[in-house]
């Protein structure tokens, strides 16, 4: 991992926590600016209270007064500066094992992802040429070899987006430009039709408007696919997953609709938590460890918007992605 892509991850918190420190140091300036000016009141008012009467004393008393608040002043405004190169100094401090802790973090997924792709490709090697070559072997070792690749095409994807959470946790920086909803959609649909295909699933548009984002067009296609993707794999035959993208004043909107048996309401809330496993319906009935959701949430929410789930079991499931649209 370059210093440049730790500063660029560790500069907003940074500066987050800079000011922090500065607002609290500068409040303990002015309540002490504060205390000393009402000290000096004390004493001059004090010293001047045999001499109330005359009114030259009081006048001048009043203006020493204004001077000290101004040298008060003058001294908060130093203080000011100091308080913010201190502040820095700080949270830099602070945030110091944070940036060596992400540095590792990344430097260690990225040299396991290139360990596990090798083998990975070598069995996806083996189990292609057996299946392709062999057109001979026995259907029992067939159907072995083919759930061989399956499983070795899906720790693939897996690898894959552990690499890219790490990334995205490492550098939040989007490449942003107007960028069409629903010319996304019908790219990540043309690639994934095949796939819905094998598995006799039809996708089918119920609505299909403009809506415009300032978004990252790469990062946009991998949340779609992700959720289209989950959606093909979660339905049972002859089903059909629907999709809208419509936009709505100042936000744009993808729902994704399944047909398959839904998810149980208890695994619900920690459905886009990494890591979480899923036993239910969803899944029929299998446990899944995914990376999938938690990466489509942080890339709808690294563009300002969200992605929510409805679910009844039995009648299948319904993600939204709601993004800032760019008003027509």
């Amino acid at each position: 991992m370059s210093k440049r892509s730790v500063v660029l991850n560790i500069g907003a918190p940074r500066v987050r926590l800079t000011l922090a420190y500065a607002g609290l140091l500068f409040l303990l300036l002015v309540a002490f600016s504060i205390i000393v000016y009402a000290l000096l009141s004390i004493v001059v008012l004090q010293d001047i209270e045999p001499f109330r009467d005359d009114p030259g004393i009081t006048a001048a008393a009043h203006r020493m007064l204004g001077t000290y608040v101004v040298r008060l002043l003058f001294a908060n405004a130093i203080g000011l500066l100091l308080v913010v190169a201190v502040s820095w100094l700080l949270a830099k401090i602070t945030l110091r094992p944070l940036e060596q802790a992400i540095s590792l973090q990344r430097q260690f997924t990225n040299n396991a992802s290139h360990d596990l792709r090798t083998p990975l490709a070598v069995i996806r090697t083996e189990t292609s040429a057996a299946l392709h070559q062999h057109p001979d072997l026995p259907p029992e070792y067939e159907e072995r070899v083919r759930i061989i690749d399956e499983q070795a095409q899906r720790m693939e994807r897996l690898i894959d987006q552990l690499l890219t959470l790490s990334h995205l946790d490492a550098d939040s920086a989007l490449d942003r430009e107007p960028t069409d909803l629903t010319v996304v959609v019908n790219g990540v649909v043309r690639d994934l039709r095949p796939l819905a295909q094998a598995r006799s699933v039809d996708l089918k548009f119920t609505r299909a408007e403009s809506a415009v984002v300032m978004g990252d067009e790469l990062k946009l296609s991998q949340l779609v696919s992700n959720l289209l993707d989950n959606a093909i794999k979660f339905s049972p035959e002859q089903a059909t997953v629907a999709l809208a993208v419509w936009q709505a004043k100042d936000s744009a909107y993808l729902a994704v609709s399944d047909q398959g048996m839904g998810i149980e309401p208890q695994a619900l809330p920690e459905l886009f938590s990494r890591f979480q496993h899923t036993n239910g319906a969803h899944t029929n009935g299998h446990a899944v460890h995914g990376l999938g959701l938690p990466l489509c949430r942080w890339i709808a929410q690294a563009h300002g918007g969200d992605v929510t789930v409805e679910s009844r079991q039995g009648h299948g499931t319904v993600f939204t992605v709601r993004l800032p649209a760019i008003k027509a």
